[in-house]
């Protein structure tokens, strides 16, 4: 042979034992030989109306529009009801983790049972997704470097609900608060911007989450003659005081306005339009906001026979993110994947303007609503008005001021 083509010949063989290389280090990299996604929800309680087997379907949806795979590997789904119990919550969290090899967290929802995984996970480093979560503490000093805040954010949805009020003129204002960190933060933060834009707190109330009854609170909120009364819980505790207000005259005749910080669409059709026409909401999502969301929405709507809520829709959308970005970098390692989300577009049905700032917070627009009157429903479907689109800058802290401990120099 002669000398030549001996070492064309050996060189063609290098290149195909590096590339060979390449591959197996490439696939070495997807952990366990699969992709496991874990979603933490409430699905018997305050809160599984708008997520619990709605957001398992969103998930379902978002493996099955990548085919199943991710860099050639399966991706195998599993969730559980965490019952809005901390311990119960955390201890499937440290059982996922770290004893099954779960790459990914889609959600978990509730404020404290978020506070709890977060922690656990910080030495894991898996990517957990918070969607259905208010609290904004997961972005500030309880940051991580593989914790990502999706959706849900009482801070911005207060600031956004504030500035649109106060501007429309009503400037009186009274809060019905869940005792909790969820409710003690949101409550600030719209206590500041009323007052900084010239509003007045004319006072406040507080209850345990699953009060029996707000009536007694609500009335004390009409008889301070506030002109807005600015419901600071979720869930259950959020539907029961809408449905109580409906038999005070001042809400009932649109007197006084109604302002849901944390609202679905899901707890308007819990309440109805009738009992909740007139109400302020602030969405991340709508699925009629424009044609790709009906689209979605109506794939969703044949497996759920609902329309997804927006906490719903983030599951899909963190998922779907979540799995462009494992196959654009090879790696299910958490570090690598949150790098490679942020280096790519965000672009799905969901969200609108997004991005991916560098302490976990997720920015996009967001939908100031309002709930239709009984007569002007068309589609009993379509129920809310969206008012104002509203850019994520405007409303979401900077990041700046969060004190992220990851950003310190």
């Amino acid at each position: 042979m002669p000398a030549t083509s001996a070492i064309r010949l050996l060189r063609h063989w290098a290149l195909l034992f590096f590339s060979l290389f390449q591959a197996g280090l490439a696939q070495a990299e997807i952990s366990d030989g699969e992709i496991r996604v874990g979603l933490l929800l409430d699905m018997h309680s305050s809160y599984a109306h708008f997520t619990g087997q709605g957001s398992v379907i969103a998930a379902q949806m978002a493996i099955d529009d990548v085919g199943g795979k991710v860099a050639g590997r399966p991706i195998r789904l599993v969730f559980a009801d965490h019952g809005n119990d901390v311990t119960r919550a955390s201890q499937i969290a440290r059982q996922w983790l770290y004893d099954e090899g779960v790459d990914v967290i889609g959600d978990v929802v509730g404020s404290p049972q978020a506070a709890a995984v977060q922690e656990i996970n910080r030495k894991r480093g898996a990517v957990v997704f918070y969607n259905a979560v208010a609290s904004d503490a997961l972005t500030r000093e309880a940051c991580a470097a593989t914790g990502v805040h999706w959706l849900f954010n009482g801070q911005a949805y207060a600031t956004l609900m504030a500035k649109a009020l106060t501007n429309e003129g009503q400037r009186r204002w009274f809060f019905i608060t869940v005792d909790n960190e969820f409710g003690r933060n949101v409550e600030a933060v719209l206590a500041s911007v009323i007052r900084a834009r010239g509003g007045k707190v004319l006072g406040s109330v507080r209850h345990p989450r699953g009060a029996a009854s707000l009536f007694p609170q609500l009335r004390q909120a009409v008889a301070s003659g506030a002109e807005v009364i600015a419901l600071l819980n979720a869930g259950q505790d959020m539907v029961r005081a809408v449905r109580e207000s409906f038999d005070l005259l001042a809400v009932s005749r649109g007197k006084t306005t109604l302002a849901v910080i944390i609202g679905t669409l899901g707890d308007v059709q819990l309440i109805t339009p009738q009992l909740a026409q007139g109400m302020r909401l602030a969405q991340s999502f709508y699925w009629n906001q424009d044609v790709a969301a009906r689209r979605w929405s109506q794939r969703f709507f044949e497996r759920a026979g609902v329309m997804p809520s927006d906490a719903q829709a983030g599951v899909y959308s963190s998922l779907t993110h979540y799995f462009k970005a494992v196959a654009a970098g090879n790696s299910d390692e958490g570090i690598k994947v949150v790098k490679m989300m942020r280096e790519l577009p965000i672009s799905d049905p969901i969200m609108r303007n997004a991005r991916l700032r560098e302490d976990g917070r997720m920015v996009h627009d967001l939908y100031l609503t309002h709930v239709r009157t009984p007569e002007e429903i068309k589609d009993p479907l379509d129920i809310l008005v969206i008012d104002r689109v509203v850019p994520g800058d405007e409303v979401f802290r900077p990041v700046a001021d969060g004190r992220c401990p990851l950003l310190r120099p």
